[in-house]
């Protein structure tokens, strides 16, 4: 669960976010190209791990790529 300290908008859009990926998995895994539902929830797992590892939060709470 998100931190109590977030504000009712912030959780808002969170969980929209969240409902948001799980049907854009849900219409991948339909369409094909993963032959199971297993090997779908691996490869946006791996896509996920990508992104956080190329980018962070800055001190103004903004998503920022990170430099390298």
């Amino acid at each position: 669960m998100p931190p109590s300290g977030w504000d009712e908008k912030t959780k808002w859009f969170l969980l929209g976010f969240v409902r948001g990926n799980y049907k854009n998995l849900l219409d991948t895994v339909r369409s094909g190209k993963f032959k199971t539902y297993e090997e779908a929830i691996e490869y946006e797992i791996a896509q996920t791990g990508k992104a956080m590892d190329s980018m962070h939060i800055n001190k103004k709470g903004r998503l920022v790529n990170r430099r390298h």
